[in-house]
């Protein structure tokens, strides 16, 4: 299943960037094994790879990332490998704590506040 932004679907904003949703169920078990047991979906500048669809809180998190990839290009790269080794060193959490994933996660809590209101 793929879904590719224009017409907006439920959960999308006529500015959230433009972005390609792929939706392959085999990737559970790779990701799980090569990414962190329990991800669900990993971006890769434009393209959302996930292995179930997202809900509208999980894509406002990926779209994010999709933003980060546009604004660092492929310098999000080590930039992003950075932050975690950063967040390590400062006795955080690699994933947690890096400042792509707060900003990630925050898209998504705002999504879960409109949604409550």
């Amino acid at each position: 299943m793929t879904h590719s932004s224009g017409a907006p679907n439920a959960g999308e904003r006529p500015t959230d960037p433009p972005y390609r949703l792929i939706v392959w169920p085999f990737l559970r078990r790779l990701g799980a094994r090569l990414i962190m047991p329990s991800w669900l979906a990993i971006t890769i500048g434009c393209w959302i790879f996930a292995w179930r669809p997202l809900d509208a809180a999980e894509l406002a998190h990926e779209l994010a990332h999709v933003r980060q990839w546009r604004a660092n290009g492929l310098r999000f790269i080590p930039r992003y490998l950075g932050e975690s080794r950063r967040a390590a060193a400062g006795g955080g959490d690699r994933y947690r704590d890096n400042r792509f994933e707060v900003e990630a996660r925050a898209a998504a809590e705002s999504v879960l506040r409109s949604a409550a209101n």
